[in-house]
């Protein structure tokens, strides 16, 4: 079903291949323009021949960074003509300097694409608290805007990364009206990963015709049912943004909130971020394991929520994943100490658990030698579910998470040098 992501079957740090990562109407380029130490491609841009529609989901940090603030009140108008993304830089914490920042690179987009700044959406990811050289990006832009072509909007999706080790895109095709629709996405991220968006950049790009209303309509509930539920370290992001575009190309009648044809390209577009959001877990810092936690069985949806986040963000739970150890107790003490901060039942004696197919706590007791064998098994396996039910009620959700291991702590301990 749509509502469980499948959790893939490539290796860990791999996306699965695009026979076509392109969508019509859409360009891409991206270049070093200086910012990045290691002088890798540090800028990208997307863009279409005219402002199209558009919709945006952003971070829910109170400290968004100056790029979110620029891009919301571009969006608040409903159209885009590009996105002009950087890495090597956040420029979070960095006051009006860095809003000017982000408004002297929107206006020499515009004039080097002859569009109204305005239509430009700008986006940073890197180091909080570093002022974005917009000079660099800024002499950059001539050169980038004279490379982008429909092929380029790989490109622009290997630009915008920064622990991450390969670049993300997913890919679904659905017809509407009778009409075949693309749906591309790209995204980032692979630490500082937490619902309420995650620390990612991520831009889905669609030929489908439709109001930036019915955009809107769409977007919210795809961040819900991916980028929102997936969890690397539990920390949220000053500067994470979501953002959907359609071309208009696809040659159908325009979709509209409640129309047939959008519940389709909605399912698409989930699609497309479940994916994406798979490949942010599968590519956390430092992780060796991606897990699905799903919890069933809770008397109220908001239980099932956070006994979810509970483990996902517990690191006693996580460094068992890492260590491949089915510590059982770990997980089952977790969901009581979130049941008891909360004041919510908890019954031991009707709590079963899950590794796998393994049924490692059977009524609150320990499922047997057999079990924990076969547990063991499968937390050597890169991709598993652990599925814990409460035998409370009816609710249940789930959430994506990785292991936590030493790696996760190297990488975070040397991020600035």
């Amino acid at each position: 079903m749509l509502d469980l992501p499948e959790l893939g079957h490539a290796p860990l740090k791999q996306a699965p291949a695009i026979a076509d990562p392109t969508v019509p109407g859409f360009m891409g380029a991206a270049a070093a323009c200086g910012l990045r130490k290691d002088g890798r491609e540090d800028l990208a841009l997307i863009a279409v021949q005219r402002a199209v529609p558009a919709a945006g989901v952003f971070t829910q940090n109170k400290l968004p960074a100056a790029p979110v603030q620029v891009a919301r009140r571009h969006l608040a108008q409903g159209r885009l003509r590009a996105i002009l993304a950087n890495s090597g830089g956040a420029n979070a914490a960095t006051g009006g300097p860095g809003v000017e920042a982000c408004l002297r690179c929107c206006q020499e987009a515009g004039r080097q694409l002859d569009c109204d700044p305005h239509q430009v959406a700008p986006c940073s990811t890197g180091v909080i608290g570093q002022l974005l050289d917009d000079a660099k990006v800024r002499a950059a832009l001539p050169g980038l805007v004279a490379g982008l072509s429909p092929q380029g909007l790989s490109e622009a999706a290997g630009a915008i990364m920064t622990t991450d080790a390969f670049r993300k895109m997913a890919f679904a095709q659905v017809e509407i009206a009778g009409r075949p629709v693309r749906v591309l996405g790209m995204a980032k991220g692979a630490g500082m990963i937490r619902p309420d968006m995650a620390t990612m950049l991520s831009f889905v790009l669609t030929d489908a015709v439709a109001t930036p209303a019915a955009l809107a309509h769409i977007l919210g509930p795809a961040a819900g049912l991916s980028f929102n539920r997936a969890s690397v370290d539990g920390d949220t992001s000053t500067n994470d943004t979501l953002l959907l575009l359609a071309s208009g190309q696809a040659g159908h009648a325009e979709l509209r909130p409640g129309d047939s044809g959008l519940m389709e390209l909605g399912r698409a577009v989930t699609r497309v971020c479940q994916d994406l959001a798979t490949m942010l877990v599968a590519d956390g810092e430092g992780a060796s394991h991606l897990i699905r936690v799903l919890v069933t069985g809770a008397p109220q949806a908001a239980q099932a929520r956070a006994h979810c986040y509970a483990i996902a963000h517990s690191p006693l739970c996580k460094t068992a994943f890492a260590g491949n150890d089915p510590n059982w107790g770990r997980l089952v003490s977790t969901l009581g100490a979130e049941a008891g901060r909360q004041g919510w039942p908890y019954e031991p004696a009707r709590l079963n658990l899950w590794i796998g197919q393994a049924h490692l706590c059977q009524d609150g007791l320990h499922g047997g030698a057999e079990a924990e064998a076969q547990a063991a098994h499968v937390m050597k396996q890169p991709r598993y579910q652990i599925h814990l039910d409460l035998g409370l009620g009816e609710h249940s959700f789930w959430v994506l998470t990785s292991d936590l291991g030493h790696e996760y702590v190297n990488i975070n301990a040397d991020y600035r040098s």
